[in-house]
């Protein structure tokens, strides 16, 4: 896990983000999606860019593991959602 890799605890990065106790556990167990500002601020914490969030090199499964986990989060008719996903994938994909 990134924060892990980093040194960081899960309280001391909520309190860089201004978030409230057990914010990012929320996160890190898939209980919530953070919006795209937070996941911002948390690019800043770690001084890397949104992308390099999202695929820190060591960390990431095969090719074919990281489609089925994109194809499961996008299985769904909750238009909402899927917007979020698409919003991510638009930055994600900025240089």
């Amino acid at each position: 896990m990134l924060r892990e890799a980093k040194g960081l605890s899960q309280t001391k990065l909520e309190e860089r983000i201004g978030k409230e106790a057990n914010y990012i556990t929320r996160v890190e167990t898939g209980r919530i999606m953070p919006p795209l500002d937070v996941i911002v601020q948390i690019a800043r914490e770690f001084d890397m860019s949104v992308n390099d969030v999202f695929f820190v090199e060591g960390i990431d499964d095969s090719a074919e593991a990281l489609r089925a986990k994109i194809h499961r989060l996008i299985e769904t008719d909750d238009v909402k959602r899927l917007r979020k996903y698409y919003r991510l994938l638009l930055v994600s994909s900025e240089e």
